[in-house]
């Protein structure tokens, strides 16, 4: 359970959407891994590459998402209704009926790369986090808004594990997380608008389907 917990963490926070195309470059740490991530937009799909190992595409529309482990050639398929159980189990074990905690600003002030950003602190039942929030980035409203459609279309749960990105006044360009005991950080390398071919959202052939693991107790 830990292990899809971070995971979900690590693609939540950092998955980014817009209802223009877009190419985001993020440095990426899980319990002291360090990898790249190249998350790709448009519309309602997007594809997340975790550096050579593992791929995610998914659809803001239908909740369907589609997870891919290259190097064993094996790929998950997980509709809206799987997530939103996996993400109310997440809810079960951090009780129900609570309001979702709410990032807070610190008033710190503090430059990554070349933008100007403030310091923001997360707490919820299973985690913690600092993130550093560009008040400033063109087009932030549009890269937050599909990240929590899917977020909406899952469950609410999903808002115990992570803030979601309307909670924040700008881009979250770098983030530090404590989420069962599992650090978890990411910086932003680059994000640009250019035209992206639909085929890139597609799974690639001769990929062997693997069923999901039993984390509802069914």
């Amino acid at each position: 359970m830990k292990k899809f917990v971070v995971l979900f963490t690590l693609i939540f926070t950092f998955q980014q959407s817009a209802h223009a195309d877009w190419t985001l470059i993020q440095k990426t740490a899980a319990d002291g891994k360090a990898d790249e991530m190249t998350i790709k937009v448009k519309g309602d799909k997007s594809r997340a590459d975790i550096g050579q190992k593992m791929s995610m595409i998914s659809d803001a529309a239908t909740g369907e998402i589609l997870m891919f482990m290259h190097e064993q050639k094996m790929l998950m398929k997980m509709n809206g209704d799987s997530m939103k159980g996996i993400l109310a189990l997440a809810g079960n074990l951090l009780g129900k009926g609570e309001p979702s905690a709410k990032p807070a600003a610190t008033g710190k002030l503090e430059k990554v790369g070349d933008y100007e950003t403030e310091i923001y602190t997360w707490s919820g039942k299973i985690g913690s986090g600092r993130f550093w929030v560009a008040k400033n980035f063109d087009h932030f409203a549009e890269l937050n808004a599909i990240q929590d459609k899917l977020m909406k279309a899952m469950g609410n749960p999903a808002a115990a594990i992570a803030p979601q990105n309307n909670d924040f006044p700008g881009m979250v360009v770098k983030s530090e997380m404590s989420v069962m005991g599992k650090i978890v950080t990411s910086e932003l390398v680059s994000a640009k608008q250019e035209a992206l071919d639909d085929a890139v959202f597609t799974a690639p052939e001769g990929y062997q389907e693997m069923k999901m693991p039993s984390l509802l107790g069914k």
